[in-house]
């Protein structure tokens, strides 16, 4: 617990290159501003972290509101994505559960809060890669169904 804001704060850099990094390959760094002022926020949060380490109060007050800036724009990511993907629903419900303990920790800072979050984090980190594969995995399904699909239609139309 000692060393909680320097990992959190580690995390919440990495976080932000790694977005910044995407959306520089993707070529929407700067023509979508939001996007860069949104990882230069992150990585301010990430240092914030590192100079306020020593105290569990500010480290879980910062982390509380990261925490709940990353979810409300996941969720809202995830809820555009809903009619077209089932799966979105997981999502959305672990941004919820995240969002009201980060209100939790916002509310009562403690170790307990703290432990309980740092727990979560490492539950999320975990989440994060199985909803890519589970994203992936609906694409390939999907993709193969239309195959399907364009194939029964392709053969019916030789018959005729």
């Amino acid at each position: 617990m000692p060393y909680v804001g320097i990992l959190v704060g580690a995390i919440v850099c990495l976080y932000a290159v790694e977005e910044l990094v995407v959306y520089a390959v993707k070529k929407i760094l700067f023509s979508e501003a939001y996007h860069l002022f949104d990882g230069i926020a992150q990585l301010l949060i990430g240092i914030i972290l590192f100079i306020v380490s020593s105290d569990i109060i500010k480290v879980c007050l910062v982390w509380g509101v990261w925490s709940i800036l990353r979810e409300s724009k996941e969720m809202a990511e995830a809820i555009k994505k809903l009619p077209t993907k089932k799966s979105e629903i997981i999502d959305i419900i672990e941004s919820v559960v995240i969002i009201a303990l980060s209100f939790l920790m916002i509310l009562e800072p403690n170790d307990d809060h703290a432990y309980l979050h740092m727990i979560l984090l490492g539950v999320e980190l975990v989440l994060v890669v199985l909803f890519y594969y589970i994203e992936v995995l609906e694409g390939k399904i999907a993709k193969r169904k239309s195959e399907e699909d364009n194939g029964a239609d392709d053969s019916g139309s030789l018959t005729l």
